[in-house]
């Protein structure tokens, strides 16, 4: 349905209602194209990379900001407003961009100083995830040293079997040295531990159960 009316109005005036409906069908580098060559509306455009892109992940966001900077840079004329208007995207939405795609697509007469905004920006946000990382890092490595703890105090404690001793589930005396312990320190037959992850007793829930001999 949309494509049809996108085909129909393509050839018309209803300039804004095509990109509309272009984006509705996921073909943004022909909405682009008619925000940015036909309209002239760079507002515009940069406003439908954000919407488009509202509730996706990133690389989809910088995806359609990657197509808008393409959008302005691979006119066949080098039009003094469409590269002011790619430098702008580019130091006001440094976050929104691959800095190193980005790099080489510019093109080798562009100056340090007219990116500096985007450098410091593209900068920023690499120091930043690089400390996110670390931290993320830091936080799983911390959570395994306090299972690999647990897993230690676990294995180490003991449990002394008797006549006296009976099956937490069947209230019988064990007659064979293997069964089966629960975190809280339930003991019962490996027979009777069918269910692995509640406790007979309690009715209460627990990490699997580990076995001893």
């Amino acid at each position: 349905m949309c494509l049809h009316l996108a085909d129909k109005i393509s050839g018309s005036d209803l300039h804004m209602e095509c990109a509309i409906l272009y984006g509705k069908l996921e073909e943004h580098e022909k909405a682009l194209h008619i925000l940015v060559h036909v309209l002239k509306d760079f507002a515009a455009a940069e406003d439908y990379c954000m919407w488009n892109s509202e509730n996706k992940d990133i690389p989809y966001r910088q995806k359609l900001f990657h197509m808008l900077l393409t959008a302005y840079l691979n006119s066949s004329s080098a039009e003094h407003e469409l590269v002011m208007a790619a430098v702008d995207l580019l130091n006001s939405h440094a976050a929104d961009f691959d800095a190193a795609l980005v790099l080489r697509l510019l093109p080798d007469s562009w100056s340090v100083q007219l990116l500096s905004s985007f450098l410091t920006g593209a900068m920023r946000e690499s120091i930043h995830a690089q400390r996110m990382s670390q931290i993320a890092l830091g936080l799983a490595k911390a959570e395994n040293l306090i299972y690999k703890h647990e897993k230690v105090k676990l294995k180490g404690s003991t449990t002394v079997l008797s006549d006296k001793k009976l099956c937490q589930v069947c209230q019988t005396p064990f007659l064979e040295p293997a069964f089966v312990r629960y975190p809280n320190g339930s003991v019962v037959h490996t027979h009777c531990a069918a269910d692995r992850l509640v406790t007979p007793n309690t009715n209460h829930h627990f990490p699997s159960p580990s076995r001893r001999t």
